[in-house]
């Protein structure tokens, strides 16, 4: 077996400065990382000071470690704070979070994920510009670009069909020559008939986010996506022009849709990508979450659809076995399994052979939000070293949450496989 490139994410933001320096603390976990891992690449949340980003880059050139600005574009952009009014508006006016299925703990933590609309020019501008300046502040080797999309189920069944503000509504007129309000009307229609829909209606569905984007509304999905990979392509592209390496941050292939990101398209703007293959984790991108938010919402919704027929049929869509019941579903996770499908997934859109698939693993402990330990690791390397088409792997996504027993098993894993 070809060896793997591997890489970690790190987040400073919230941690003193006397741990970072004192008794060589953030020292001391990358050289386990590296004595462990062999570890190619850190990627660091853009919340940092200057003087902290010069020391971790220090401790990384020693290591021969190459570094990333971690950078959220549409939502939790550092120095940035979105107001709920200035987040994207569903059909039915809401900003941000909808109602049904949104996730209870949103915008209860240090993020918000409130996700600023790509059109919104004269705020992409602001992030922008400070964007530019920390790439130069930090001097890293490369940029990895996340929180860009539309938000997910777990921000609520309503945000799944935005944005309709006066941006969209202006831009969709001057790109199509229609009136964006029309597919407002559109959505509400489909929305009312989620109300009395039965199983047969996911029968007729090929992919798991057919549930969403029907043909009716195909123009406005596809309105989304250049939407988003406009605002990506500016910022790669800046990236790009200053000498850096670019990563970028995408759900699952089969939860990507759902919040407009196109691999094919997108595979034009970057050297690498992160597919987040979460499959324990109970915060937004993790399949439990995601999955969870998006059924209990058709449920709430329409209380006549029978729970486990439901999860059956989407079962079927996303080609792996879920437990019968949605809280099972929050308990037990998905099964490591779904990493070859999704990687099949990947195989079919032909990428060019230059962008590189990296694919994202958890390996933290957090409680309440994911817990990893060897038994699940196991698994989800069987899966990984298999796949010839993953080049490496993101362990994710706080190093500093990644107990060293963790690094040690992952290392000493694939070292056996060399």
């Amino acid at each position: 077996m070809k060896r793997k490139w591997i890489g970690t994410q790190i987040v400073l933001n919230n941690i003193p400065n006397n741990y970072l320096r004192k008794n060589d603390n953030l020292k001391r976990k990358l050289a386990k990382a590296k004595g462990s891992l062999n570890l190619d690449a850190l990627l660091v949340w853009a919340d940092i000071n200057k003087r902290n980003l010069d020391l971790i880059k220090e401790i990384c050139t020693d290591f021969k470690v190459k570094t990333y600005l971690w950078y959220p574009i549409l939502a939790d952009t550092p120095g940035f704070k979105i107001e709920q009014k200035q987040a994207v508006e569903t059909f039915d006016g809401l900003y941000g979070y909808g109602e049904n299925g949104c996730w209870d703990k949103l915008g209860k933590g240090e993020e918000d994920f409130l996700f600023l609309c790509p059109n919104d020019e004269q705020n992409v501008r602001q992030i922008f510009n400070q964007y530019q300046n920390k790439i130069v502040e930090s001097g890293f080797d490369g940029v990895f670009l996340d929180r860009i999309r539309f938000p997910s189920p777990s921000n609520g069944f309503e945000t799944l069909f935005s944005c309709f503000c006066k941006s969209c509504l202006d831009k969709f007129y001057i790109n199509y020559n229609e009136d964006l309000e029309n597919y407002r009307n559109q959505t509400k229609t489909i929305f009312e008939r989620f109300k009395t829909i039965d199983v047969n209606y996911l029968q007729t569905c090929q992919s798991f986010s057919d549930i969403i984007i029907r043909d009716s509304l195909k123009k406005f999905f596809d309105f989304r996506k250049q939407n988003i990979y406009q605002v990506l392509k500016m910022f790669a592209d800046k990236a790009r022009q200053m000498g850096k390496l670019v990563g970028i941050d995408l759900f699952a292939p089969s939860l990507a849709p759902l919040v407009s990101q196109d691999y094919r398209l997108f595979a034009k703007t970057c050297d690498w990508i992160k597919p987040m293959i979460y499959c324990h984790t109970l915060s937004p991108a993790g399949f439990p979450l995601e999955l969870y938010c998006l059924l209990k919402a058709i449920l709430d919704i329409n209380p006549d659809l029978d729970e486990e027929q439901l999860i059956q049929a989407v079962s079927r869509l996303i080609d792996v076995d879920l437990p019968t019941l949605l809280n099972d579903l929050l308990k037990d996770g998905v099964s490591e399994r779904i990493i070859c499908g999704e990687m099949q997934k990947i195989k079919e859109l032909n990428l060019p052979e230059k962008v590189n698939i990296y694919v994202g693993l958890e390996a933290v402990q957090m409680p309440g939000v994911c817990h990893i330990n060897k038994s699940i690791l196991k698994k989800y390397l069987k899966s990984v070293i298999i796949e010839e088409d993953i080049k490496g792997i993101l362990l994710s996504w706080n190093l500093l949450k990644i107990p060293d027993e963790n690094l040690k098993f992952i290392g000493d894993f694939l070292l056996k496989r060399l």
